[in-house]
């Protein structure tokens, strides 16, 4: 029966423990996509008791941001803030891995040749007009994620995610509600799954075959024509055999459609709901880890009680993922490593944090130091 503190070996990293970080947004990098002293006292606080550490959605493309503020690997002047990233995460015991990230149709609007880019042209936002990528775009955004990817590397990051969830532009390629394409990168789930392929490999390419890859997918989507669980499951396989090392589940937890000046687009969530219980997603986690053969990270709402140290002793996962009760308490990890669940200062399930990205830096109800 595995324990929270036990170590984990996942691809060429060696874990510590097996409580992550998820990849959370603080929009807190400067306009050129630069490490700012905020990001840096954000991991750092942070990591002093985690195993993994893995960083924010980083842009590929500096058309492909989440916010004004995400951070960027799409230039190598972006490089030496990044290796100071990595090495204070690292100072403080973890491990750090980066995500990488093309917001494609959902991106902020900072204009560029991709803003908007997406399989079939579904609207994510009114003030970001989507198009339907060329074969030849496809392929260029490829190239992006893995000449990112070797920036990385080159940072001393020991792992790379790529973000193929929360209907960026990778999980809309995988996704049957806005993957409508009729050529090699549309139809059942296997072929909607090519780009992320073809992105996993020029990656691996790139990187050798040292460093960790990762992959963040949904296991379904809560909205009608979404990716199901069994769609996830094939895209798994395809990327087990083509050199994944470890599969972070997520999901949509729903989606509407809205209307603006005549714009329809679509709303998605990935945060649970306050009446969601915690550890709700791990049994899709587990269901991952058993048709893949690939370590598996489990995450929503597992900072609370005895969830995430149920989950990896009955070997559901391998490893749980703690976002918002870090944005909370920074000291959540190693109180759940100590047995000292009472004394978590208790996230309030309130989406401030990501209500305020809308704003500015994410700032914190029970946090107050958060945004300064």
């Amino acid at each position: 029966m595995a324990a929270l503190s036990d170590e984990l070996k996942i691809g060429s990293m060696r874990l510590r423990n097996r409580i992550a970080l998820p990849p959370l947004t603080t929009n807190c990098a400067d306009k050129d996509g630069k490490v700012t002293e905020s990001i840096l006292r954000f991991y750092g606080d942070r990591s002093k008791h985690l195993g993994l550490v893995i960083v924010e959605a980083t842009a590929v493309r500096a058309d492909g941001r989440i916010v004004p503020g995400s951070l960027g690997l799409w230039d190598d002047g972006q490089v030496d803030g990044m290796s100071r990233l990595a090495a204070a995460i690292r100072e403080k015991g973890a491990v750090p891995v980066v995500q990488l990230n093309h917001a494609g149709a959902r991106c902020t609007p900072r204009g560029g040749e991709m803003q908007g880019a997406s399989p079939s042209g579904v609207r994510f936002r009114p003030d970001v007009d989507p198009f339907a990528m060329s074969i030849a775009q496809i392929e260029e955004v490829a190239v992006s994620f893995a000449e990112a990817a070797g920036r990385a590397v080159a940072a001393g990051f020991e792992g790379v995610e790529i973000h193929g969830a929360h209907f960026y532009l990778i999980s809309q390629f995988l996704s049957p509600l806005t993957n409508t394409r009729n050529d090699r990168y549309g139809g059942d789930a296997r072929a909607r799954a090519t780009s992320a392929l073809e992105v996993l490999q020029k990656v691996r390419r790139k990187v050798g075959s040292k460093p960790a890859l990762l992959f963040r997918i949904n296991a379904v989507e809560n909205v009608e024509g979404g990716q199901t669980l069994e769609d996830a499951v094939t895209a798994g396989r395809l990327l087990a055999e083509n050199g994944a090392d470890c599969i972070h589940v997520s999901l949509v937890t729903g989606a509407s459609w809205k209307e603006e000046n005549g714009k329809r687009f679509l709303v998605a969530a990935s945060a649970l709901p306050k009446n969601a219980p915690a550890g709700a997603n791990v049994s899709l986690a587990a269901k991952m880890r058993k048709e893949t053969g690939l370590p598996v990270i489990s995450v929503g709402k597992l900072g609370e009680g005895s969830a995430a140290a149920d989950a990896v002793a009955d070997g559901s996962v391998d490893m749980v993922a703690i976002g918002r009760q870090m944005i909370a308490d920074p000291d959540a990890a190693g109180k759940l490593l100590a047995g000292e669940v009472e004394d978590i200062i208790a996230c309030k399930q309130c989406m401030n944090c990501f209500a305020s990205l809308g704003k500015g830096p994410v700032t914190c109800k029970v946090n107050e130091e958060m945004g300064k």
